[in-house]
This record gives C-alpha cells, structure tokens and sequence, in this order.
C-alpha cells in the first residue's frame, strides 16, 4: 500500500524544502508535485544529480504550498467530457442549504479517482470541482 503525504527533503541542495510524495519503505518513495523536475534530476548522469540546474524547481517552502502544488496538479487532470454514469444520478453540487441534486450522467474525475461525482451540464467546471474538493490532503491507496 502506497502513503501519499508531504515530507521534508532529507538531503541535497534542496534539504528541509517540502514535497508531496507517495510511495511506502518497502519500496520507496517519490515526489508526485515536483515530478517533472524531479525526472530531470534522476536522469541526470550520476555525477551531475546535485549540479543540475532542475534542483531549483523541486520543493517549496511550507507543507501547505507543496499541498497545493500537488492539488494544483492534481486539477490539471480533470475531466469533464470522457466520463458518464450508466444509470441517472442526482447532481452534487452544493446549491442553497443542500445540493443542485438535477438528474444526471455526466461525471466530473480527477483521475485516479481522487475526485469522481456527478454533476449536472451546468455545474460540470473545473470552479464548481475547486470549490467542491478539498483533495489532496494524505491518504493511502495506489494510482
């Protein structure tokens, strides 16, 4: 089982800058919010890790910017077109006291199933979705 959370660099350049990680001691760890600077660094040739120019875009003052990174990420895989449910649902969608609660099929995701409601033609937004999830926070489970 994979633990997704922020933790501070232990090591390098960036020491005591925090990333938003998943992984287990088993297997490893790896930064998810950082990921494309990370790629960088690790294909570095060996002796050019801690040289490289991408180490300055890995990691963030606070746990709550690398939490936000990771949402931020996370947003960025939205979809409100692909999926659908096969019977109607109604719309979550806070609206009022309650919620929107209209028949729908359509589905909004984050995948990897951060995020899977059903909201209906007019509350299917990436505004509707930000204000709806409160994700990423930590939690356990696997991609």
């Amino acid at each position: 089982m994979q633990q997704h959370t922020v933790q501070q660099i232990a090591a390098g350049p960036r020491t005591g800058m925090y990333v938003y990680t998943g992984g287990n001691d088993r297997m490893g760890r790896y930064i998810e919010c950082c990921s494309d600077a990370a790629l960088t660094v690790m294909r570095a040739p060996r002796g050019e890790r801690t040289a490289s120019p991408a180490w300055q875009d890995i990691g963030h003052p606070t746990a709550e910017a690398a939490y936000a990174h990771m949402r931020e990420v996370l947003l960025g895989r939205l979809d409100t077109e692909l999926a659908s449910l096969a019977n109607w649902a109604g719309c979550r969608a806070p609206s009022g006291d309650g919620r929107c609660d209209v028949p729908t099929k359509r589905v909004a995701t984050i995948p990897p199933l951060h995020f899977h409601e059903p909201l209906c033609d007019e509350h299917c937004t990436r505004e509707v979705v930000e204000a709806m999830w409160d994700g990423p926070g930590d939690w356990s489970g696997s991609w």
